[in-house]
């Protein structure tokens, strides 16, 4: 069942966004949120549905403001797309193949696979971002989800190549949201799929630090959530993620933490996987 434009006041959150289970508890209070656990699976997810915010907000105008804002922080990942193209073409070579990527962003990944002879396919929820890729780059996203009936009557098995990149830990229901995409994934098609890691370091420490100050600090938990519109819903683990994804029929190509350009260890999940039936 595809829930992804569930409002909050029909969702429980006792029931976990992960395994559909009532078995969610919370966990950390966050002043502005509260990080739900799943009893069950140990999923951790915050008490925010950005399909609530919409009943509530307007999205603010691209204006010269709004403009600024963007182009100051225009090249925060932009490192990141030229290394995204290089990943996925060891893969699947970027020739006559359709793609479609969720969350685009202001559509610099589409930019370069323009670049490439591509003109792929894009969802961005975000207004203003869509406004700005069209002016800037003379590119046009989609704002329908990806479990519309526009995507799901008439893109049904027809995308070589769909990505998420740094997208799923931001959506309502990621689950659903998943099981959508690879609906519209050929057989043998690609999925490439970037978010950030429960398993660091920092993530660990923080929880440890709340339960020896009964909750009285919370470290970095909340760089890992956002109650904004559009913000870090839910942090998975490895072994949480890559089960997802074959659950819903993926075959688990490659997990990499860092791009072939960067030689540290990073604090995302890189994975690749492929659609075989």
């Amino acid at each position: 069942m595809i829930v992804t434009s569930m409002n909050l006041s029909e969702y429980n959150f006792q029931r976990c966004k992960l395994c559909g289970e009532m078995t969610a508890e919370p966990l950390y209070d966050l002043t502005d949120g509260i990080i739900y656990s799943c009893q069950r699976c140990d999923f951790h997810f915050l008490n925010r549905l950005d399909s609530q915010a919409k009943k509530n907000q307007t999205s603010p105008p691209l204006n010269d403001k709004t403009r600024r804002y963007i182009e100051s922080r225009l090249n925060e990942s932009a490192h990141l797309h030229p290394a995204r193209i290089q990943l996925t073409q060891e893969y699947i070579k970027l020739h006559s193949i359709n793609t479609l990527d969720i969350g685009a962003g202001l559509g610099q990944f589409q930019l370069l696979l323009k670049a490439e002879g591509i003109n792929g396919e894009g969802i961005e929820p975000s207004g203003i971002r869509r406004e700005y890729a069209r002016e800037k780059f003379n590119i046009d996203l989609q704002a329908k989800l990806v479990d519309d009936p526009y995507w799901q009557l008439n893109f049904r098995n027809h995308f070589d190549l769909i990505t998420l990149w740094d997208v799923i830990e931001h959506v309502d229901f990621p689950r659903e949201t998943l099981q959508a995409a690879i609906k519209l994934l050929k057989p043998g098609g690609f999925l490439f799929l970037e978010t950030p890691s429960r398993d660091v370091l920092s993530y660990k420490a923080s929880q440890l630090l709340y339960r020896l100050c009964s909750g009285k600090t919370s470290l970095f938990l909340p760089n890992f959530y956002s109650t904004g519109r559009y913000g870090h819903k839910q942090i998975f683990t490895h072994e949480q993620i890559t089960d997802l994804l074959k659950r819903l029929g993926l075959e688990i190509i490659c997990s990499k933490h860092s791009y072939p350009t960067r030689l540290l260890r990073g604090d995302k999940m890189i994975l690749i996987a492929r659609k075989n039936r």
